[in-house]
């Protein structure tokens, strides 16, 4: 078995263009790469800090720069340097997919069932034309690399099996490949049962569900260089509960279908093809009366999205210069209503009347070495828009209310269909110093469409403080962007700080309607508009080996945003915040600790709909240790919070069901641990 399948969790590629570390731990893998940014964030394999994180927006926490946004015990929205939602790209294994909640319950990554990938790639603002339009804020690719896997001959495979006294009760899963010289088959399969947990204060949080994923890998390699892959996974959440929702959700499913062709021809002027194309399908159910209290109407919305996208990239040289060129396709159509579940099922609004938004993009990058210490990356990329609603004009069965008719009332429009060509492209440089310093700085264009709930939301209730309109006539969000940075790299010492500045036209806020130039209501609803923005900030980190068995390392992250329009912050945006983690290892075992902070934030938009109000400081304290059982077979043990620290994050939602907390919780003190075999 290759040793990237032994790791007892998945690796994690901090991929950023970046000059690489000298880190060699047998439970992180950082990919090298055409060394453009050297951009970096730090972070450990989730199985050396921690149990298991709930979702892929947990895991992702541990990334120098990456904050979150709880909403319950899964469906955490991962924001970086400031910027969440669509504002990231997510890809699954190549694949994008929507969720199906009008209110997030569901983002990308919570479709990420962690230990089922090998590599997990975060690239900061916009590194690469490639994966698609928009990422303003960043790229994470969650990659499966079964074909790797599987140049081993034979069955082989990893089982695991967890618990902890908080939160999750049981997470048991299995990874198998079976191969042969000329292709593989590889199944998986994971059962999560997760309670309430404790916070801080002894309070019992509402996060429980249950998870069900499946998954099968047919590939067939007929030469070392060709590879036609099938993928087929499906996942169940089923009795979902949300603190910090009107809702909970007893249905959530997903299927993601892939297909992926790959090949380096021979006697070409092409390089290398890749060719990809994939089925996300999101069925997602929330009501009021299932699964708490009810004490009024029975409502409930149910969804669907579905996505269909692929891509086509070709790669070729012209003596120093490498370059990427293609196109990509995404299209995505949600639909939802609420609805009376105790009237019969009768629709009240149509929140997403049917909306669709369907994107073509074409690109080419190329990255060319000037000489042996410097090198230039420049690309350029046009995305095709196309938007529609075909129930626009549907009236709802209670209130008799079309989606046009909100629109009408709050922005003066109903016109649905809109065309955009946005523009964007980037430029970077790099250059080697000397005493092992590496210079980076670069410049990007990125330009992001509104999504279904910024163009289309249609919410309306007879309180306007409830109303949720959104915008159909929204105009693209344009980012420009300048980082620059410098990064040291020996066998014992690396560090590295960047700045980052991005000067945004057209910024899509999320605000109250108070009568705002193109707002034609004052009554509190909440609208979406555009202003100008800026934000800007910093990070830097560091690792030290102190001698062959501890190493001490150490991140600070901040990021300021500010709506330039009004003078006025932007809402839900993280503080100061960081880590410092000590590491003990040895051949066989290893400990470690690792301390999380932020700093307060008092830098909130009061007037914004989803700003929940100032936050304090906190500092958490982990331990965690593995023992090598036998050579096959690893322990894994730890304590979360071990002080039992009562907090939350500053991003995260309003608890409904505490009053004597303002936000919903961080999980307090946690013992788990877990068993990994490799065969």
């Amino acid at each position: 078995m290759k040793a990237s399948f032994k790791i007892p969790l998945l690796s994690l590629s901090i991929l950023l263009a970046m000059h690489v570390s000298a880190e060699d731990l047998d439970t992180i893998l950082i990919e090298d790469t055409v060394n453009i940014n050297p951009n970096t964030a730090s972070a450990e394999d989730n199985g050396r800090t921690r149990a298991t994180s709930a979702d892929g927006g947990d895991f992702l926490k541990q990334v120098n720069g990456m904050s979150v946004s709880r909403f319950g015990g899964r469906g955490l929205e991962p924001i970086l340097r400031g910027q969440s939602q669509t504002r990231l790209n997510v890809l699954l294994d190549g694949a994008y997919i929507h969720g199906g909640c009008p209110n997030r319950m569901d983002p990308p990554t919570s479709w990420a069932a962690l230990e089922t990938y090998e590599n997990v790639i975060v690239q900061k603002g916009v590194q690469t034309l490639v994966n698609g339009g928009g990422g303003s804020g960043g790229t994470v690719l969650f990659e499966r690399d079964t074909r790797e896997l599987a140049e081993e001959t034979g069955i082989h495979g990893r089982i695991s099996t967890m618990g902890s006294h908080n939160g999750i009760e049981h997470d048991v899963i299995a990874d198998v490949v079976a191969s042969t010289e000329k292709g593989y088959v590889r199944g998986i399969s994971e059962i999560k049962k997760n309670g309430n947990y404790d916070d801080g204060n002894g309070t019992e949080v509402r996060s429980s569900f249950d998870h069900k994923q499946a998954g099968l890998i047919f590939g067939y390699t007929p030469t070392e260089d060709r590879l036609f892959e099938l993928s087929v996974e499906k996942n169940r959440f089923r009795d979902a509960l949300y603190p910090g929702a009107g809702m909970d959700s007893p249905e959530e499913d997903s299927d993601i279908v892939r297909l992926r062709y790959l090949d380096k021809p021979a006697n070409s002027s092409i390089d290398s093809i890749k060719v990809e194309a994939y089925l996300s399908d999101v069925d997602h159910l929330m009501d009021n009366y299932s699964l708490r209290p009810n004490t009024g109407m029975q409502l409930a919305t149910p969804t669907t999205s579905k996505t269909v996208g692929g891509r086509l990239v070709l790669q070729s040289t012209a003596r120093k210069t490498l370059i990427e060129y293609g196109i990509d396709m995404q299209n995505n159509d949600r639909d939802a209503q609420l609805q009376n579940d105790g009237a019969g099922g009768r629709s009240i609004s149509l929140m997403w009347p049917d909306i669709s938004i369907e994107q073509t993009g074409l690109f080419a990058e190329a990255t060319t070495r000037l000489d042996q210490k410097q090198r230039i990356k420049y690309g350029a990329r046009v995305d095709l828009v196309d938007t529609s609603s075909s129930k626009a004009d549907v009236a709802a069965q209670v209130t008799g209310r079309t989606a046009n008719q909100s629109y009408l009332h709050y922005y003066g429009t109903t016109d649905t269909d809109q065309d955009e060509a946005n523009v964007g492209g980037l430029l970077r440089y790099e250059k080697d110093l000397a005493n092992d310093l590496s210079l980076f700085t670069g410049i990007s264009r990125s330009v992001r469409t509104a999504d279904s709930t910024e163009r289309g939301m249609n919410k309306w209730v007879t309180d306007p403080t409830l109303r949720w309109v959104g915008n159909p006539t929204i105009k693209p969000e344009k980012h420009h962007q300048f980082d620059v940075g410098l990064s040291k790299s020996t066998d014992r010492l690396y560090w590295s700080g960047t700045v980052f500045f991005d000067e945004v036209s057209d910024y899509i806020l999320r605000d109250s309607a108070t009568g705002q130039d193109g707002i034609l209501q004052a009554d509190g609803a909440t609208i979406y508009r555009n202003v100008d923005a800026q934000l800007y900030g910093a990070e830097v980190e560091s690792t030290i080996t102190l001698n062959n068995a501890f190493k001490l390392s150490g991140a600070l992250a901040y990021v300021h945003a500010t709506n330039t329009s009004d003078d006025r912050a932007i809402a839900q945006t993280p503080p100061l915040n960081g880590k410092v983690q000590l590491d003990y290892k040895q051949d066989k075992w290893d400990v470690g600790t690792r301390i999380n902070f932020a700093s307060k934030q008092n830098r909130i938009d009061d007037l914004s709909p989803v700003e929940v109000g100032e936050t304090a400081g906190y500092g958490t304290l982990n331990l965690y240790g593995r023992y090598q059982v036998q050579k096959n077979t690893n322990l894994r043990l730890g304590i979360d919070n071990v002080l039992d620290k009562s907090y939350a994050e500053h991003a995260s939602r309003s608890n409904s069901f505490d009053p004597t907390v303002v936000k919903v919780n961080e999980p307090g003190r946690t013992v788990w641990a877990k068993l990994t075999v490799d065969f």
